[in-house]
């Protein structure tokens, strides 16, 4: 009888002891960088370009600010005819500018993906 009074006392130790403990609390710190968006910077920002401009002049540089640091992909749209892309550059066309649109107001719309 004695060895069970003092196996008892015992295994209720190692219960107490052993068992899982679910009360508390934890913290954790999520630190988070918010981004700035993606934004087209044209240098410069309004050109003025001669008619007889030669082919591959470069009419503005083309760079962005903000974003995830990702590689840019460029691309144009409007009048293409008259100028185009080269690399991060909006140049004079291939043909040059048409005699046509001397003395206009040309636009061309520049756009940025990053991915």
């Amino acid at each position: 009888m004695k060895l069970i009074g003092s196996i008892i006392p015992v295994c209720a130790m190692l219960w107490a002891i052993a068992s899982p403990a679910f009360a508390g609390s934890a913290t954790a710190t999520l630190s988070i960088t918010v981004q700035a968006p993606l934004a087209v910077a044209l240098t410069p920002p309004n050109a003025t370009e001669a008619c007889g401009a030669a082919a591959g002049t470069v009419v503005s540089a083309l760079s962005v600010t903000g974003g995830d640091g990702n590689t840019v992909t460029w691309s144009i749209s409007g009048d293409t005819t008259d100028f185009a892309l080269n690399g991060s550059s909006i140049v004079v066309g291939p043909n040059g500018i048409a005699l046509a649109d001397c003395g206009k107001v040309n636009n061309v719309v520049v756009t940025a993906t990053q991915q």
